[in-house]
């Protein structure tokens, strides 16, 4: 795993134990709490455990902007075989929502996975109104995949899941107009 991905804007590193408690305040807030389809509340305990699990399954990143935490990404559900990997990725600092941030981090971990890790595909699925997300992942290069009808009950009714892909050739276009 890489220790450290440079961006245009952002720069992803390795969680540490020190990021547990911005990681626990970040998913605990009710707006990503709700964007990210979480069930119940995180204790520092739940996020010390999730982390490190992560790091074993997965590549991880806390994203930084100029030295300061304001989200999280990573890579997980490893398919060698396909050369497939999920990805995850929230900015949990709201004042830094709007400008750019998750994108430069969704396109700096996407050049990591198809860059160093060699996959070829990286897939997500996102709830079917995160219009902010999904406007964000198109603009990455993903398609969408399909549709999973009512799989969340979030606030009084079902919410359908998008589930979404980008190719290692669908990111080479992607990337030139990024410019990364």
């Amino acid at each position: 795993m890489a220790g450290m991905l440079k961006g245009k804007r952002v720069s992803l590193r390795r969680s540490d134990p020190r990021d547990y408690e911005a990681v626990q305040r970040w998913q605990n807030d009710p707006l990503v709490f709700r964007w990210m389809d979480y069930v119940r509340p995180f204790a520092l305990e739940d996020i010390k455990e999730s982390e490190e699990r992560a790091a074993e399954e997965g590549d991880p990143f806390i994203i930084d902007v100029e030295g300061r935490s304001m989200g999280r990404t990573g890579l997980n559900n490893f398919r060698p075989r396909d050369r497939i990997a999920s990805l995850y990725i929230f900015v949990g600092e709201r004042e830094s929502w709007g400008k750019g941030y998750g994108r430069d981090a969704l396109m700096t971990l996407l050049a990591y996975a198809f860059d160093t890790k060699n996959l070829r595909m990286v897939e997500l699925w996102t709830l079917a109104d995160n219009e902010r997300a999904i406007r964000m992942y198109k603009g990455c290069g993903f398609l969408e995949d399909g549709r999973l009808r009512d799989r969340s009950w979030i606030e009084g009714h079902y919410v359908d899941h998008l589930v979404m892909s980008i190719t290692a050739e669908d990111f080479a276009r992607t990337r030139v107009d990024y410019g990364l």
